[in-house]
């Protein structure tokens, strides 16, 4: 169906053959905890059970007309992995997840994908009801460019009691951004308590985590509890970047003056000619680490309460809240000694401005629920969210401002708040026929509100130095603080809107083998309008082992307010070329002048088909979708040329070079299959739980919009959205990935081992490259060439499918004392290089995608860049 090298008829064929089954985390009937209910119910620790997916209590996951799949905090927690996107990656077959590098705050966020759409087409629920996202908006070259991500931080690993995946498009039941599906978080209600700590390190010896946690749950009153837990994380940087061989400081020119350095790969170490003489001073410069590539260093403190106490017969009080405060820093691209954006009076030698995040969010939600209000079960709830970014520099200068330049700026911040709250009814009637019609209705209302706030002046103003010394001394100085300017006041942005939903929902199974779901959702937003949303889904019991399952439907997804609203400036690397970019938003004065238009709702068809098997020891579900998604907003191409610098001067902008802007600018179908599979069995006097899971996606453009009139009278032929941008969007996450586990427990011992292939991805940094550049820059390298008009080339490059292998062992040293100890990639598995810049490429004039030589690995690596972690890890129930 996709042409993939590894097909769906291959794993089936491979799973059954050798009786190996579904993922590691039990996907579909295979989850292994009890469901969130309320607190004066006896609950049921049945594996299958979850409550995602339908507003008529809990069901067995494989009677589910949807696939959904369920994590129990243990299983999450079998790895050397801290976070959860990153647990929740090997776990669930069509979730994947980046490992940003050099991207400000998206390294501390991340960019998780489900079904092979975009992070914000997910929809993340806590204990069912609707969580903040970040307030800041995803500019880098990576994976989920120009869309909003979660704090998936906030929420410590020691509070979870399973995290339940709905992977199905879901707007007809829970609204805006569940296109691809829902991740909801189960939060852990037990009585007792827990405590862990775990720690690690690469075989480099960098990359040093360490997490410690604890929970502890008390009974309250007649039935009712409060579960408070808590965490702190701490991660050290790690770097995989090679020497920066530029030429660092002022050439000797023939006079004896000083001339700009080159910024050719090798001119520093006389690879390649360098401008004027080398500075005595190239031969001793440590050249290693300066421009640091790997993961950031971070602070991480989270907080998270979970209480319910029944109120009279039949209603129950309830409420969950949580606060996280994250401090990280990530380094940036290495500023040389001879560059006009370096006071040599401060760096002589040059500097490295790293940037400093800070993510504070917290929540709370109350609410109350009952089981007979005129015969209508009820709940009623409100949730607060909120998220706060503030972003900072240290080792900068702002150049403008000379000797007396500070060398820490505070560049600003974003803010978002959002308020829901809820009221649900529903009812069952007999009507016969097998068992009753459940319906349900009910009502929301949401608020939210973003605003951008600006930087202290030293970070954005021209302090009206000029340039000190060096070839172009006296000439202005570049204005604000490295590596870009902070946010001005000009760029403030303070707004909000409202909301308004009502949903139905029927739901019947007729003579016991036939189920029937129907969901409608009507939404009026106060910026854009209003959208009804429609799901039906069935399920058909074939016998007591096979159900046949389906649905279909329509999503859709309202622009997050910072694609609306957010607007800053950035630099990019293009070629290695760092480039001054504007992100303008789509309702400031600029936005018209370079054609950027109001933002409209995305609106998505979903399809979905597929079968499941449980006969015990074996269970099976496969499922094919397609997606099919218009108006889909994404961040445009970057555009630039000397008229559109002449137009950002005269409106204000003197030191941009480039603009880009959010777009409903392309149309896309996504197609794919997840197939899982499970088999227990006995092994070497102990239990084996084999386990499989796939996922096969493939996307394609229906539409992709062409030069905005704006631009194209200023002489810009670049697409609204380029191949570069593309090729990302499409194949920058594997395409396939598949997961091989054996859990094998007998008595005290536990062993785990993961085999995860991550399929192919690719890139398409290196546009409309000459014959000759074409010709220095591929050779050893997997690339296609797609021509262009002109007679030149676009290269994509495509990365190959690599598989990592995880493996902890465990031991119970008593009952409440577990030890672990275990290795994250223990082959030591890299991604392939991407095409790289050297010698004889530079004399055809041409960089490769690696920073003039300095990031070997592309952004896009599935699985990271770290190599080989080990760590050890102690857990205690008490």
């Amino acid at each position: 169906m996709f042409g993939y090298r590894l097909t769906a008829a291959s794993i089936l064929a491979l799973a059954f053959g050798s009786l190996v089954a579904a993922p590691v985390a039990a996907q579909d009937a295979t989850a292994e905890a009890p469901i969130p209910g309320t607190a004066n119910e006896n609950l049921i620790e049945d594996p299958a059970i979850v409550v995602t997916g339908s507003r008529f209590g809990a069901r067995i996951a494989v009677d589910s007309p949807t696939p959904i799949d369920s994590i129990t905090a243990d299983e999450l927690a079998s790895g050397g992995e801290t976070e959860l996107q990153n647990m929740l990656r090997v776990d669930v077959p069509s979730f994947n997840t980046a490992r940003p590098v050099a991207a400000g705050v998206a390294n501390f966020l991340r960019s998780p994908t489900l079904r092979g759409l975009s992070t914000g087409q997910t929809l993340v629920l806590v204990n069912g009801k609707r969580r903040h996202t970040n307030s800041d908006l995803n500019v880098g070259n990576q994976v989920g460019r120009g869309d909003v991500a979660y704090n998936f931080n906030a929420l410590p690993i020691v509070a979870l009691k399973r995290v339940e995946v709905l992977r199905d498009g879901a707007s007809a039941q829970y609204g805006s951004d569940a296109i691809a599906g829902i991740i909801n978080v189960i939060l852990d209600d037990s009585i007792g308590g827990d405590l862990y700590a775990t720690s690690g390190i690469t075989t480099r010896g960098d990359g040093e985590k360490f997490t410690i946690g604890a929970g502890y749950g008390f009974a309250l009153g007649d039935g009712g509890f409060v579960r408070l837990s808590g965490q702190f994380q701490t991660q050290g940087a790690s770097d995989r970047s090679r020497a920066d061989t530029r030429q660092q400081y002022f050439g000797i020119g023939p006079n004896g003056q000083p001339v700009l350095p080159s910024a050719n790969f090798g001119s520093g170490i006389g690879l390649t000619p360098s401008n004027g003489a080398l500075d005595p001073r190239e031969a001793t410069f440590d050249r290693t680490g300066i421009s640091p590539f790997g993961q950031p260093n971070y602070d991480n403190y989270s907080f998270v309460l979970n209480a319910a106490l029944p109120v009279g017969d039949d209603a129950e009080l309830f409420a969950f809240g949580g606060y996280s405060d994250l401090s990280g820093t990530n380094a940036n691209f290495f500023r040389r000694a001879g560059q006009d954006e370096t006071v040599r009076g401060i760096f002589p030698d040059g500097f490295n401005p790293f940037q400093t995040t800070n993510l504070i969010d917290y929540s709370a939600a109350i609410g109350l629920r009952g089981k007979d209000l005129a015969g209508f079960g009820w709940e009623v709830s409100t949730v607060y969210g909120t998220s706060r970014t503030d972003i900072g520099f240290t080792n900068s200068n702002n150049v403008s401002f000379g000797l007396d330049s500070p060398t820490e700026f505070d560049r600003g911040g974003t803010r978002l708040r959002q308020w829901t709250t809820n009221l649900d009814l529903t009812r069952s009637f007999e009507i016969g026929m097998g068992s009753p019609l459940n319906f349900a209705f009910g009502a929301e209302y949401r608020q939210e509100n973003f605003r951008a706030i600006a930087g202290e002046l030293a970070s954005y103003g021209f302090g009206g130095v000029p340039i000190l010394d060096g070839p172009n001394a006296g000439r202005p100085a570049p204005a604000g603080a490295q590596p870009v300017p902070g946010s001005s006041p000009e760029e403030e942005v303070d707004g909000g809107r409202n909301n308004i939903a009502l949903y139905a929902e029927m739901e019947k199974e007729w003579a016991d083998v036939f189920l029937t779901s129907l969901a409608a959702r009507y939404e009026d937003y106060s910026d854009f309008g209003s959208t009804t949303d429609f799901r039906f889904a069935a399920r058909l019991a074939v016998s007591n082992t096979v159900n046949l399952r389906g649905s279909v439907g329509s999503s859709f997804r309202a622009p997050a307010l910072p694609q609306q609203l957010f607007q800053r400036s950035e630099t990019s690397f293009t070629g290695g070329v760092p480039i001054a970019t504007r992100i303008v938003s789509t309702v400031d004065a600029l936005a018209p002048l370079i054609g950027a238009s109001p933002l409209t709702p995305e609106q998505a068809t979903t399809f979905s088909l597929g079968a499941t098997y449980n006969s015990g020891r074996l269970s099976a579900s496969i499922d094919a979708y397609q997606i099919d998604l218009n108006d889909r907003i994404v961040l445009s191409s970057q555009f630039s040329s000397p008229a559109l610098t002449q137009l950002l001067q005269a409106n204000g902008f003197g030191q941009i070079r480039a603009v880009t802007f959010e777009s409903n600018s392309v149309d896309t179908t996504t197609r794919g299959i997840d197939v899982t599979l499970r088999y227990a069995s006995e092994f070497l006097g102990g239990d084996l739980t084999s386990t499989l899971a796939a996922n096969f996606t493939d996307t394609k453009f229906d539409r992709v919009a062409g030069t905005p009139e704006a631009l194209a009278a200023l002489g810009i032929t670049t697409e609204l959205f380029d191949r570069r941008s593309q090729v990302r969007l499409a194949e920058g996450i594997p395409q396939s990935k598949v997961t091989l586990n054996f859990d094998w427990n007998r008595g005290p011992w536990r062993i785990n081992l993961t085999n995860t292939r991550y399929g192919e991805v690719s890139q398409a940094d290196l546009l409309n490259q000459t014959q000759a550049q074409v010709d220095a820059l591929v050779g050893g390298f997997d690339v296609t060439l797609v021509p262009r008009a002109n007679g030149n080339f676009d290269i994509i490059e495509t990365f190959g499918a690599k598989i990592v292998t995880d493996l902890s062992v465990s031991y119970d040293l008593t009952r409440s004392l577990t030890l672990r100890i275990g290795a994250d990639n223990i082959f030591d598995v890299f991604p392939d290089k991407q095409v790289a810049t050297t010698a004889r490429s530079q004399l055809a004039g041409a960089r490769g995608s690696d920073n003039t030589g300095i990031f070997p690995y592309s952004y896009l690596s599935p699985f990271g860049l770290s190599g080989t972690y080990l760590y050890g890890s102690i857990g205690v129930r008490f």
